[in-house]
Formats: structure tokens, C-alpha cells, sequence
């Protein structure tokens, strides 16, 4: 009887009741972490995106016009031309956008 008058069944129930609030609480939790840890990886991939950028244009070649390609193809047969290869020649007026003054 000295049992029975000590327990408290109230405290029981109350406790039942909390344990739904609970694990609500570690839920939201593991869904915290879960959240934090996304934005990690999601950062990690961004700097790895970057990184995969740079090696790839580094390592590709520099794409560039038609009028680039001839220029330098130019200036490849210009210096074997003896005459040329001396010194850089004056081409100013061999220049269409630019009067000459002949």
C-alpha cells in the first residue's frame, strides 16, 4: 500500500506524452546537420567546379580568329625572308584603315 500511495500515475502520462516532442526535437536535428552538411558539399562542389574551370582553360588552347591565324602564320613566313628577319619592318603603310602617305 505504501507503494501505491507514493507513485504518482500523472508523472507517467506526462512523461508518454513528451516522448512524440522528443523525438520531434532529434528529428529536427538530424534534419539541422543534414542541412549544414548539404551546404558543405554544395561549397566543396562549387570550388571544385571552379578548379576543373581553370585547369581546363589552362590546358585547352587559345582559341582565336581568323585574322590572328594569319597574322602569326604571316609573321612565320616573314622571318624566313632574310631581308625581314634583320629587323621588324615598318608595315604601318601596308595598313588598309590607315591613309598612306604616298
Amino acid at each position: 500500500m505504501f507503494r501505491g500511495r507514493n507513485e504518482n500515475p500523472g508523472m507517467k502520462k506526462v512523461a508518454d506524452d513528451l516522448a512524440p516532442y522528443r523525438r520531434l526535437v532529434e528529428l529536427q536535428k538530424q534534419m539541422i546537420e543534414l542541412a549544414q552538411q548539404h551546404e558543405q558539399s554544395k561549397r566543396r562542389r562549387d570550388a571544385l567546379r571552379e578548379q576543373m574551370v581553370r585547369e581546363v582553360a589552362d590546358w585547352r588552347p587559345v582559341r582565336r580568329g581568323l585574322r590572328h591565324r594569319l597574322q602569326r602564320s604571316a609573321a612565320k613566313l616573314l622571318k624566313r625572308v632574310p631581308g625581314f628577319a634583320a629587323g621588324k619592318p615598318n608595315l604601318g603603310a601596308f595598313n588598309p584603315k590607315q591613309p598612306s602617305s604616298c
